[in-house]
């Protein structure tokens, strides 16, 4: 009877510990493949952006502080890239501002106070999501793709990914992109900084691979308007 209570006792702990291994390798494959979709998927939207060589369309910026008592601060306005590395950023409300790049030096126009504040785009683009919109960047290079650490951006179908810099930056805590499920277009670029404060950046009315021209992407500043340098 000993023998046979010893040996259900073998069964019994042979039963749990297979359970157990099992069950360690089926979460083990189940990181292993969903880890692995995160990859597809940014794959999928780094090649989608790089065979964009243009578009324009409207932006609604949204700002939001890491303060109960802050209100959202919104933008809206016009927007235009030509690959590589120029973008236009038309700001029309709440106030008209205008930011340029011909890929090397960026202008920002601020009619209000009738100043212009010129810089070098290489000081300020450092392996951030800029670098991605400009088409310069490269998602698999410099970012890790990791499961959402929270749900921002209210999607409507949309596929959202979110991602970690490789190299920690001083601004930048992570990203998150929503795109298209079906053609991996960007639809929405969300930004954290580490105090936990985030802007999103909504694309819509986008059409693609249009004829600009480059001139679209430079500005000429007037007579007499105060020029700031960046450093």
């Amino acid at each position: 009877m000993k023998n046979f209570n010893h040996l259900n006792s073998n069964r019994l702990a042979q039963s749990i510990f297979f359970g157990f291994v099992v069950g360690m390798m089926l979460f083990s494959q189940s990181l292993y493949s969903s880890q692995e979709e995160l990859m597809q998927n940014v794959s999928f939207i780094q090649q989608r952006y790089q065979s964009i060589s243009s578009f324009t369309g409207e932006f609604v910026q949204t700002s939001i502080r890491n303060d109960e008592d802050s209100i959202p601060v919104v933008a809206e306005g016009k927007v235009s890239f030509l690959r590589p590395g120029k973008m236009r950023w038309e700001y029309e409300t709440p106030e008209e501002q205008l930011l340029v790049t011909d890929g090397e030096t960026v202008w920002l126009y601020d009619p209000l106070l009738e100043n212009v504040t010129v810089q070098q785009l290489s000081r300020i683009t450092e392996v951030t999501a800029l670098d991605f919109l400009l088409g310069v960047g490269d998602l698999t290079r410099d970012f890790l793709p990791r499961n959402l650490s929270s749900e921002l951006l209210k999607t409507s179908g949309g596929l959202v990914v979110e991602l970690e810099p490789k190299e920690k930056l001083a601004n930048l805590e992570f990203i998150q992109l929503e795109v298209d499920p079906d053609n991996h277009h960007l639809k929405t670029l969300l930004l954290m900084d580490r105090q936990g404060n985030y802007r999103t950046i909504l694309l819509k009315e986008i059409k693609y691979n249009l004829d600009l021209d480059p001139k679209l992407f430079h500005f000429e500043i007037p007579d007499g308007m105060e020029v700031l340098r960046g450093e």
